[in-house]
């Protein structure tokens, strides 16, 4: 039978309202849980920017490993992040969301002290694929999905949105932190006369350890963050997610996802170093300047994004933010002089991370409570499969000269997506914004 498009908008939004009444409860319980989420994702992404900072000073400069070893050993963990996600889709609740967060944890500390002990490439390529040495930049493991779908779980409708800006906030925090901590390997250095390779592994040792407590974190959430019942997509020990209900909604946010996550990849922070000095002359302080300025912006984006939400709605706070962000984007392109590139790129930094929480917040609400963990499993993948080649696509129009074709092409590209994603999904209410 066919069922009208408004009709099945209204019946996965009822769906979504049913999950999250009998999912919680005990209102005490989730809000427990959340916090627990948001100090475990803290937790690990001090432990990230440890070895994100770390991981290639120390092979190539400390152990005189090659750059095209390094690159390799990076490429492996961005390969084991997306075949991890994919194993943890295609397996469902063979283990609760509980025990996959302790269980990857874990593994990561155990990768992590293969640092400690060996040089060996071929051991540290096994505790690359399992344990994130390709740290920096988007990190595309299975955690982000099991945190998307287990903090949806934990929280009720209305304040859905403004959990995601506060596990937002969180790793923001903790990268910060993590940043202090590797102060701690310059300190050994310049006042112990510690060598570079020891000094390097004592903070990998506090990455070890913070990677454990991560675990201890994870292993007190409460039964709140389980789905609340098994997905239908379920046949024997795998999941199909071609046989979800929300199969559609699923496939299309992948894959506009992927081309927001390609189209933003061109654009980051080491090539806008190379812009700033190379057309301006702006020098290597003042850029660590502009980065701490756009940081501070996009901080106050992410509180804004779950209050400009509540007025205007999640899909259009997502794609109208972005616009807004893209447009700063061209006119940053061609920008007269530095003071206008500068102001304008800061001024972009308030608007271009208010889709984060938005958007995870919204694509866990239009799907049906036990297909969250798909959901949340396939734009993972879409995002981490879309990033991998832009780095070098970016390398590829820079080619020769350094010219504005990145940032337009990379500008152009998002403004698609948001137009893309708006008609697409410019009918798909959440249930809070149905009542």
């Amino acid at each position: 039978m066919n069922t009208p498009c408004g009709a099945r908008v209204y019946i996965f939004a009822r769906m979504d309202q049913s999950a999250i009444s009998t999912a919680n409860p005990d209102p005490g319980r989730p809000r427990r849980d959340a916090w627990l989420m948001y100090a475990g994702r803290g937790t690990r992404d001090a432990a990230r920017t440890i070895m994100a900072v770390l991981i290639g000073i120390f092979l190539v400069e400390g152990l005189g490993f090659s750059q095209s070893q390094l690159g390799l050993l990076l490429g492996i963990s961005l390969a084991g992040g997306l075949a991890l996600s994919f194993g943890l889709m295609f397996t469902g609740s063979r283990l609760s969301r509980r025990a996959s967060f302790v269980v990857i944890a874990i593994a990561t500390a155990l990768a992590g002290a293969l640092l400690l002990f060996t040089e060996n490439i071929w051991l540290l390529a096994f505790g690359s694929f399992f344990g994130a040495y390709a740290a920096s930049g988007m990190h595309v493991g299975p955690m982000i999905q099991l945190e998307q779908s287990g903090l949806a779980q934990v929280s009720q409708a209305s304040h859905r949105t403004q959990a995601f800006s506060y596990l937002t906030l969180a790793s923001a925090t903790g990268r910060i932190a993590g940043g202090g901590l590797v102060g701690i390997a310059t300190f050994l250095i310049e006042v112990r006369d510690f060598d570079l390779v020891d000094a390097h592994r004592v903070v990998f040792g506090i990455y070890i350890g913070l990677n454990l407590l991560t675990a201890v974190i994870y292993a007190l959430l409460s039964s709140a963050a389980e789905p609340g019942k098994t997905p239908d997509t379920q046949g024997g020990p795998w999941v199909n997610p071609l046989k979800a209900k929300a199969r559609g909604r699923i496939l299309r946010t992948s894959t506009l996802f992927g081309l927001d996550s390609f189209s933003g990849g061109l654009i980051f922070d080491t090539f806008l170093a190379i812009w700033l000095f190379t057309q301006f002359g702006v020098n290597e302080g003042s850029v660590g300047g502009v980065l701490i300025a756009t940081q501070a912006a996009n901080l106050v984006s992410i509180w804004l994004a779950p209050r400009v939400a509540a007025r205007v709605g999640l899909l259009n706070t997502l794609v109208f933010t972005q616009v807004a962000s893209n447009l700063c984007l061209l006119a940053f392109a061609f920008a007269p002089g530095a003071a206008v590139a500068i102001a304008l790129w800061v001024i972009r930094g308030l608007f271009d991370e208010m889709d984060v929480p938005t958007r995870q917040s919204y694509v866990m609400a239009i799907v049906p409570e036990e297909e969250r963990d798909i959901m949340a499993a396939t734009n993972n993948l879409g995002r981490g499969i879309g990033r991998l080649p832009s780095t070098t696509v970016t390398g590829a129009l820079w080619a020769g000269s350094i010219t504005i074709a990145p940032w337009l092409t990379g500008a152009g590209l998002k403004l698609a997506y948001n137009a893309a994603i708006y008609l697409s999904f410019r009918n798909v209410h959440p249930p809070e914004e149905l009542s």
